[in-house]
C-alpha cells in the first residue's frame, strides 16, 4: 500500500504560519498596551516623587511651586496620552484575538480532517494487511 499522503498538507502549513503571523501581531499589540501601562505607572512615581520632594524641603518659594505646578500639568497631559492610547489599544487587542481565534479554528478543521483521512488510511491498510496474511495463511495451508 502507498504511503499517507495529505493532500492539503500544503494548505495546513499555509493556515499555520497565519496563524503565528497573527499571534504574533497579538503579542505586540500586548507589548504595546503593557508599555502603555508601565509608561503610566512611572507617571504616576514620578508625579509622588516630586510632591514628597516638595513635603520634604524645609522651605518651598513661590517659583519652586509654580515650577511643580508646571511638572504636574506636564505629567497630566502626558497620562492623559497614554490613558487615550490605551484606550485606543483595547479594541484593538480584541479584535486581534478575534483574528487569532479565527486563523486557530481554521488550523484545526484541517488538523480534524487530517486525522479523520489518516483514520481512514490506517483502517484500509488494516483491511490490505489482514487480507494478505489471510492469503498467506490458505496459501500455506493448501500447500501443507
Amino acid at each position: 500500500m502507498k504511503r499517507f499522503v495529505f493532500r492539503l498538507e500544503s494548505v495546513l502549513r499555509w493556515r499555520r504560519s497565519l496563524f503565528e503571523q497573527e499571534q504574533n501581531r497579538l503579542r505586540a499589540l500586548v507589548a504595546e498596551r503593557d508599555a502603555i501601562l508601565l509608561r503610566l505607572k512611572e507617571l504616576e512615581e514620578l508625579r509622588q516623587r516630586a510632591e514628597q520632594a516638595l513635603l520634604e524641603a524645609p522651605a518651598v518659594t513661590g517659583s519652586e511651586l509654580a515650577a511643580l505646578e508646571a511638572y504636574r500639568r506636564r505629567l497630566n497631559l502626558e497620562r492623559a496620552r497614554k490613558q487615550q492610547e490605551l484606550t485606543d489599544c483595547e479594541p484593538r487587542i480584541e479584535a486581534q484575538r478575534q483574528r487569532v481565534l479565527e486563523a486557530q479554528r481554521r488550523v484545526r478543521l484541517l488538523e480534524r480532517l487530517r486525522e479523520r483521512r489518516f483514520s481512514e488510511w490506517e483502517a484500509e491498510l488494516n483491511r490490505e494487511l489482514e487480507a494478505l496474511a489471510a492469503e498467506s495463511y490458505l496459501a500455506r495451508w493448501k500447500r501443507g
